[in-house]
């Protein structure tokens, strides 16, 4: 028996890659989006250590903080899961980590936020942009 089929992360890829696609269609990353958004919600953050430890926990990869301005936080996520994901399928998205991510802030900081992803092959590793408006609270 081959001991890749033991590998936990090539399952997550052929649901996340494979099967996802195939039954969400052109609705796929909105859908993720939000379906990311609404797992996040199960979870309590207090810091962004917190958010850290559970995208990795939740096998969504290795998340560091690049840069944080006034509204924006800046995200590389990156790691085996990513690497293999991006090799296997070129197609790979990953907008249910961007909206499990922005929940996560969302409830870190208390203002509404949303994200936005961009694929950087180079490096084996996806760019997050998450946005917040300072006026706009979440209770």
């Amino acid at each position: 028996m081959n001991d890749n089929m033991n590998d936990p992360l090539k399952g997550i890829s052929l649901l996340r890659d494979h099967l996802l696609p195939l039954l969400l269609r052109d609705d796929e990353q909105e859908i993720l989006y939000w379906a990311g958004k609404d797992l996040a919600r199960t979870y309590d953050f207090t810091s962004f250590d917190d958010i850290k430890a559970i995208m990795q926990e939740v096998s969504f990869g290795r998340l560091e903080l690049t840069t944080q301005k006034r509204s924006t936080f800046e995200c590389r996520l990156e790691g085996e899961i990513i690497a293999e994901r991006l090799k296997t399928n070129n197609q790979a998205t990953f907008s249910m980590e961007t909206g499990f991510l922005a929940e996560a802030i969302q409830e870190v900081t208390g203002h509404y936020t949303e994200g936005t992803y961009q694929i950087m092959k180079k490096s084996d590793a996806v760019a997050i942009e998450l946005t917040f408006d300072k006026h706009e609270h979440y209770s």
